[in-house]
């Protein structure tokens, strides 16, 4: 989890049970924006844990980025493995402007997948590994 959500928006692309969005509304972000194909679960989760304001959005992620209309502090991005060309979806993120100028983008991906991200636009700050789970870490080049 990156530590400093403080008052961020947040946007938490296909987000699941929303558990990414969640831990940072627990942490003090500003709100969330949670986005997946299958809302129910989110949206309950949400509803019970009584955190923050959220926005719900259902549909698949690249089809919704169009209409999302703000720009977000940390965009963290958990897609099914090996299923979503990262490269491809970053250069929708430039091209929709949802990154705020300081913002970071938290990436999860398999290990066994190729990370391949434009790096005339991004600048990758820091990677970790949890046994077959990558995390990327991206800012705008500056």
């Amino acid at each position: 989890m990156y530590d400093d959500v403080l008052e961020t928006r947040v946007l938490d692309l296909y987000c699941g049970t929303g558990s990414f969005g969640l831990e940072a509304l627990s942490r003090g972000a500003a709100y969330c924006t949670f986005v997946d194909i299958k809302s129910d679960f989110v949206k309950k989760n949400c509803e019970m844990a009584e955190r923050g304001t959220f926005r719900v959005v259902k549909g698949k992620v690249e089809a919704v980025m169009g209409r999302l209309g703000e720009a977000f502090d940390v965009i963290f991005i958990d897609p099914p493995y090996q299923t979503v060309d990262p490269n491809e979806l970053l250069k929708s993120i430039v091209e929709h402007e949802l990154l705020a100028n300081d913002g970071i983008i938290i990436y999860e991906e398999s290990v066994r997948a190729p990370f391949v991200y434009p790096e005339e636009t991004f600048v990758m700050t820091s990677e970790k590994k949890y046994g077959d789970t990558k995390i990327y870490y991206l800012s705008v080049k500056k």
